[in-house]
């Protein structure tokens, strides 16, 4: 099914935009709001597998897909002001340019994208919290050592110097970063231990961008999916996720890789997203 797409703000001279899939059948009238991951510097919108959008919309729920500035050439407060107004954008337009009769949703991001769907779900200012927040190897804190430290795993890899990095930046903002040349970019944040250095130059406000445990508390129930072998981000931050949030549905996989569902012919990955929408519909 091909999205409607929409622009819902402009970010210096760039338009983010949204992919808006509608369900016909079984209509619950709830709309999923989908952030990609990427480590906020690479990815795009409309990565999530055509299998995983069908699951969806046979369900009843609609997809809205959203774009958000990528790093390093957006900083990190300008990368969650973004996916805050975007959803600030489908409250306030739910029904005058998405003609549907209620603007009920639930957050879904995977890795970075499950980290921004966690901050913009404890945030008060959208106006409307989210019903419940689904969150695929994602984290919830920048002040964890995974990131701050070299990790082990990446630097098996060719090292990136940090001149390639500069060659790779960008003069304007950009919100699809093809992993072909973006990787790279992450690649290195990975090896240096620089990934905060990359994300958020200006660490000075760095707390804001970190749930503490009362606001992890207060969060709508959650669903957490995440890898004992996760490479990427760790599994302890999914399971101390789980431990931290009100009400939590943890499912923890014993070999896979971080992004587990990229294929989606894998049976374990769709028996995990047939899981999730029976959770949704408890």
């Amino acid at each position: 099914m091909e999205p409607e797409i929409f622009s819902y703000a402009t970010h210096s001279s760039l338009t983010l935009s949204t992919s808006f899939y509608r369900a016909t059948d079984n209509v619950k009238n709830e709309t999923i709001i989908y952030f990609h991951g990427g480590g906020l510097i690479w990815g795009d919108r409309d990565d999530l597998p055509s299998a995983y959008i069908d699951l969806f919309l046979k369900a009843g729920y609609h997809l809205l897909t959203v774009d958000y500035p990528l790093a390093p050439e957006t900083a990190l407060p300008e990368i969650y002001s973004s996916a805050i107004e975007a959803v600030k954008w489908f409250i306030s337009h739910y029904d005058t340019i998405l003609h549907l009769p209620s603007n009920d949703y639930h957050l879904f991001g995977r890795s970075a994208g499950a980290y921004l769907a966690l901050l913009v779900g404890s945030d008060l200012n959208t106006g409307k919290r989210p019903n419940k927040i689904i969150s695929f190897y994602g984290y919830y804190s920048i002040q964890e050592s995974f990131y701050r430290l070299p990790s082990k795993h990446y630097q098996q890899y060719p090292i990136m110097p940090k001149s390639l990095v500069a060659q790779l930046t960008q003069p304007v903002p950009l919100a699809k970063g093809p992993l072909q040349t973006r990787y790279a970019i992450y690649l290195y944040a990975r090896q240096s231990g620089s990934w905060l250095d990359l994300v958020l130059p200006d660490k000075k406000n760095q707390n804001q961008f970190s749930l503490s445990d009362d606001e992890l508390a207060n969060l709508p129930p959650v669903f957490i999916a995440q890898s004992k072998t996760d490479n990427d981000v760790p599994f302890q931050q999914g399971k101390n996720l789980s431990e931290k949030v009100s009400s939590a549905k943890f499912i923890s996989l014993e070999q896979a890789n971080h992004d587990f569902d990229s294929d989606p012919t894998n049976k374990e990955a769709l028996q995990i997203y047939k899981e999730l929408l029976e959770w949704l519909e408890d």
